[in-house]
């Protein structure tokens, strides 16, 4: 067979094949290795591949016409890369990554749990002496003794550090914290020869720089840098949140002779340290508050409930805190919630429980409950008369009593209440009622543990610690665990351990960076790039930062950020969604409501980078895909205004100054002329515009407000502690997070008579009769004046409803409430009822929540007077006289017991549930027997007990007519948000059609596709008699800004406009115990013939309706657009979709 023969088997062919293409590869290998080999060896060395992930920026929030509220910045921001920090050289690139940080007086992240050098007071009882924190005292006494000029000139130096010389410098660290709040700080600081020495920067005017910021000429670097500080004690705290800063402040109070009140703990939990602070301020509130230590009495008798102590259990102290709100647990039993679990249809109805544990424990009340599943609700019934009366009789219970009051009574005498709302299916009905009142106690109720103390337990699970580790032992056994060198300080080495917990936080995600500091100075990212070799795994990154280009502006809409924190967030967004642990996310406002739409999508690249990090070639790239945008149907410079003018109005009323505008300037007048004292305590307010077409929000503003930009990156304790009240015990104190506009529910005054007049003309009444109004009625031996009258003994005389509107006659008010002229004994021919008030008042929506898109805070719905809610403010006044004054009056104290002192207490309050009022007779009587002093005035006191608690609290219990005439005018037991009274307006002067109140306009894609259109939404049209009677009360209201209280406000105003005053009475302040002074209401809408805007104006203690007046009208001359020639908006096409 010859050599081509061969190749004609198929076998012969296949091997051959293989044998060349064997021959091909060893030819290429041989390439590689011999020809190439050192060409790709050095590649190699010098190249490797990195996934870098592109942070998605998140969507926009901008307003109807599209001006930007919200959106994102560059920001220079250092970033840990997990996988490749680790290894060897991770304690020295910690190290020196901290000390960069450090002697650049940067910020960043610090949540490692062990503190070090915590500055505490010397005893507890100190926390509720000084009423502040260890540090915030601390500071106080620095800035009191002129000792800031010392503070500044401390210094650490370690000269023995790993690191060469290590040094922190306190004025660097303020330097940094001033420049941080926007202040340009031209001095130098720098530790020579064991001096701390400042110089001016050669290439600034010192001078002017001095002259911007109010700074003596005295050329003094030091002295300037103190009186900043002084200025700002904000930027001192921050100097203070390094332990070195704290030990060296210790140090230097020690030696001034200062140092006795407090102490300093060398080593402590974070967790700790929340849980006591939670803890005194539950005690203060709660404790020390005995007005309420009613409700809990048998349970704190029979043992199963104690007062809240820093030794109580976090169920204990939950039920404490729910049992403490007066209306807690009627509100709890009012609840039906119906569930489906595996297909079951499962009711929870507290009540029910309720009635069922005590027949369990053999108390067989004749109470039925009946609960109808399709409304949700459930009513509460006596099974029959007879056994009703012997029960009640029997427990030695009014039998005016409702069943559901007995029933609430009988559960907390038989310590049954406890067990309900700690029930496991109760529970989270429970706390939802505590959040829904303002409380946040921090306590998980799914373990019934602090949240404090849980996230301290899982920390600790986490390192394989024992639980009961001190922070001491914590600390050591960590610096065992890590192989940390002794020669090491606890200072350094906690820095180890701080960036080690930052990098175990990512769990499996080691290849995300983390954002360690965000906004890096140059000089930082310069020492950074310079040291890039020493630090691997340290990078500096260009990502998007939140920044709100308005700084205030919008803030209560928009809300703020925050990391991820609290259980239900975890649940929510870690386990459902799949967020990171460090993710920001929002946390109220649009940005909680629209957190789905507004996160963006992270993107990522593949990269060849050298061995110096640096990006050779770019392999692969999937591009980030930003949020969506949200749009939002305020109108920027229209918010804008309303902000300005509210401030404006409330910096003038403090000092009975001038409200400047091109419309006129407002004088404002003094609280007490002859004295010339002000409203200096018009610290708060709010105003809220509506388009009275649409429901749609065009503007709500609270002030006082703050810069949402301090929450971009998570906010630091001494910003929040800034945005906190002066004096928490003061209800009505400055709160700039506070949303007055949906939170606060407050008496209208005089804007709720357009409800009484409109009730009035449903009834019949002529709009143009005419009553005598005489200035003052008397019911009984009551007097119910006109402010005309009470201010100046005057009348208003014959005023017919249009003129009752424009004047604000109460009387005119009160005779058609009455049905009579009770001054000339004329019916009138027409008598409104209460319930004419309130049905109304519910018609206007006044009793339900508005349906605007903010879930958090959660908007509060005002309510409309209810009869039966009279008692139970009166019993909450009387118990709280009773627990403030009650022992003045014992007779032999030697014999009363604390559990016999709130029998009496109890037994008294009782009083007010009867339904025949006692005589002035019986109370004395009464009050003999339990052997109180009841017939002479003690010393110094007008009044003796009897007649205290008679006229003072029994008499005023029941609904009287009195409490109809004050309903009729907007006082007494009326309660409105601003927001709920601009919707009022909008709907009175739109024909009567109620909408949806709505800040949403729409939702776009980043590339501008619809997702969502937001249309409005029509509630539904008011039911009148007589839609016409709509008009009567808009010409009332236009006579008001014409010839009445508001004429002064729009006398040059060139556009007609309905308007309304309100000065509504407040109580007392009970931090001070002085009267609070009037609340200024003031509503408005335009134009007079076509109206498009409905605004609100509240001034807390503002004294009179009409000072809220400018503020409106500002905000109304802003929308119609004549503040600007050269913006003059077409009404008829300004607000096409």
């Amino acid at each position: 067979m010859t050599f081509f023969d061969k190749f004609k088997d198929r076998y012969n062919i296949l091997v051959f094949s293989l044998l060349i293409i064997f021959i091909v590869i060893v030819f290429r290998l041989a390439t590689l290795t011999v020809v190439k080999g050192e060409m790709y060896r050095e590649l190699s060395d010098t190249k490797r591949v990195k996934q870098i992930p592109i942070t998605a920026p998140r969507g926009e929030i901008r307003d109807r016409y599209g001006r930007v509220l919200a959106t994102n910045k560059p920001s220079f921001t250092v970033q840990i890369i997990k996988d490749e920090i680790k290894g060897e050289n991770f304690t020295k690139t910690a190290l020196k990554l901290m000390k960069i940080l450090e002697e650049e007086g940067e910020d960043y992240i610090d949540e490692f749990p062990i503190k070090l050098n915590v500055i505490d007071y010397s005893n507890e009882e100190a926390y509720f002496k000084y009423g502040m924190n260890p540090e915030d005292k601390m500071i106080d006494i620095i800035i009191k003794n002129e000792l800031i000029e010392d503070f500044l000139k401390l210094y650490y130096l370690d000269k023995s550090s790993d690191n060469n010389e290590f040094k922190v410098l306190i004025g660097k660290k303020v330097i940094t914290a001033l420049e941080n709040e926007g202040i340009r700080i031209p001095i130098n600081i720098e530790l020579k020869d064991n001096n701390v020495i400042y110089t001016y920067k050669e290439d600034v005017d010192i001078l002017s720089w001095k002259k911007e910021n109010n700074l003596s000429n005295k050329m003094n670097p030091v002295l300037d840098l103190a009186q900043l500080s002084k200025n700002n004690i904000k930027v001192v705290k921050r100097a203070l949140r390094n332990p070195i800063s704290r030990e060296l402040t210790v140090k230097l109070l020690s030696q001034k002779g200062y140092g006795q009140t407090f102490q300093l703990v060398k080593y402590s939990f974070k967790f700790d340290e929340e849980y006591k602070a939670l803890k005194r301020s539950l005690i203060k509130e709660f404790v020390n508050n005995a007005e309420y230590r009613h409700i809990r009495r048998y349970l704190i008798q029979e043992g199963k409930l104690n007062d809240i102590s820093m030794y109580t259990s976090a169920k204990e102290d939950f039920a404490n805190i729910l049992l403490q709100l007066e209306s807690a647990i009627e509100e709890l039993i009012n609840i039906v919630k119906i569930e489906e679990k595996e297909g079951k249809k499962i009711v929870i109805a507290p009540g029910k429980l309720l009635l069922d544990k005590l027949k369990e424990n053999n108390k067989n009340i004749p109470i039925i409950a009946k609960i109808n599943e399709d409304s949700k609700t459930i009513e509460y019934k006596y099974k029959d008369q007879k056994s009703k009366i012997e029960f009640l009789k029997n427990e030695k219970i009014n039998n005016s009593l409702s069943a559901k009051d007995v029933l609430i009574e009988i559960s907390k005498k038989e310590g049954i209440i406890y067990e309900v709302i700690t029930d496991e299916n109760i529970k989270y009905l429970s706390q939802k009622i505590i959040l829904d009142n303002g409380i946040n106690p921090k306590i998980s109720v799914s373990n019934w543990e602090y949240v404090a103390l849980k996230s301290k337990n899982t920390w600790l699970e986490k390192y394989n610690l024992p639980e009961d580790s001190s922070a001491k032992e914590a600390f050591i056994k960590l610096r065992e665990k890590f192989k940390i060198p002794e020669k090491l300080s606890d200072y350094e080495a906690r820095y180890i351990l701080l960036i080690d917990d930052c990098l175990r936080k990512q769990g499996y995600r080691g290849y995300q960076p983390i954002n360690f500091a965000y906004g890096v100075s140059n000089s930082t990212l310069a020492r950074i790039e310079e040291n890039n070799m020493e630090l691997p795994g340290v990078r500096i990154s260009v990502e998007p930062v939140r920044f709100y280009p308005m700084g205030k502006t919008a803030a209560h809409i928009l809300g703020y950020l925050g990391k991820i924190s609290q259980p239900f967030e975890i649940e929510k967004y870690i386990k459902e969604l799949g967020y990171a642990p460090d993710d920001i996310i929002g946390k109220t406002g649009i940005e909680e409501k629209f957190e789905e739409y507004l996160r963006g999508e992270d993107g990522s690249k593949f990269v060849e980078v050298d061995v110096l990090g640096n990006t050779i070639k770019v392999l692969d790239k999937k591009e980030s895909k930003p949020g969506n945008n949200v749009y939002l149907t305020i109108d920027a410079k229209l918010q804008k205004t309303a902000e300005n003018a509210l401030k404006h109005a409330i910096e003038e009323i403090q000092k009975a100054g001038s409200f400047k505008s091109k419309w006129g300037d407002y004088d404002y007048g003094y609280k007490d002329r002859r004295k010339r004292i002000p409203f200096k305590n018009a610290t708060s307010g709010s105003v809220v515009a509506i388009d009275v077409k649409t429901g749609e929000v065009l503007a709500m503003a609270n002030y006082p407000s703050y810069d949402p930009n301090l929450f971009a990156t998570g906010i630091s304790k001494e910003d929040w502690d800034s945005l906190q009240p002066e004096n928490k015990d003061d209800p009505l104190a400055p709160r700039p997070l506070y949303n007055i506009a949906i939170r606060t529910a407050i008496q209208p005054g005089s804007t709720f008579k357009m409800l009484t007049a409109l009730a009035a003309l449903e009834k019949g009444i002529d709009p143009n009769k005419e009553i005598n109004s005489l200035g003052y009625v008397e019911l009984g031996n009551r007097k119910f004046g006109c402010w005309i009258w009470n201010d100046y003994h005057g009348m208003h005389g014959p005023t017919n409803l249009y003129e009752a509107l424009r004047d604000s006659c109460n009387y005119y008010f009160y005779t058609v409430t009455l049905g009579e002229n009770i001054r000339t004994g004329k019916d009138i021919g027409v008598k409104v009822n209460l319930d004419d008030i309130l049905r109304l008042a519910e018609e206007f929506g006044l009793d339900d929540e508005t349906g605007i898109e903010i879930d958090i805070p959660k908007e509060k719905s005002g309510g409309v007077p209810d009869p039966e809610a009279k008692k139970k403010i009166i019993k909450v006044g009387l118990r709280r006289f009773l627990n403030n004054n009650i022992d003045k009056y014992i007779e032999n104290k030697d014999n009363i017991t604390t559990e016999k002192r709130q029998e009496i207490i109890d037994e008294i309050v009782s009083w007010v549930d009867y339904e025949e009022t006692l005589s002035r007779g019986e109370v004395m009587t009464r009050l003999s027997k339990l052997g109180l002093q009841s017939k002479n005035p003690l010393e110094g006191e007008r009044a003796n007990l009897t007649d205290r608690i008679k006229y003072d609290y029994l008499s005023q219990a029941q609904w009287s007519s009195g409490d109809t005439l004050n309903i009729s005018i907007g006082q007494g037991q009326n309660a409105y948000t601003p927001l709920q009274m601009a919707n009022y307006i909008a709907t009175l002067v739109n024909g009567g059609y109620r909408y949806k109140v709505t800040v949403l306009d729409k939702i776009q894609s980043y590339n501008g596709k619809l997702i969502e259109d937001n249309k409005e939404e029509l509630i539904k049209q008011v039911e009148l008699n007589d839609l016409s009677h709509l008009e009567d009360i808009k010409k009332g209201m236009k006579l008001v800004s014409e010839e009445g209280t508001a004429r002064r406000i729009f006398k040059n105003f060139p556009i007609g406009v309905g308007a309304k005053t309100g000065t509504a009475q407040t109580g007392i302040n009970p931090a001070t115990g002085e009267m609070y002074d009037n609340y200024a209401w003031f509503v408005a809408f335009a134009p007079y013939d076509d109206p498009e805007i409905a605004v609100s104006v509240v001034i807390f203690q503002g004294g009179h309706g009409s000072y809220a007046g400018p503020v409106a009208r500002e905000v109304i001359a802003e929308y119609l657009g004549l503040n600007s020639k050269s913006e003059i908006i077409d009404f008829s096409n300004k607000l096409v979709r």
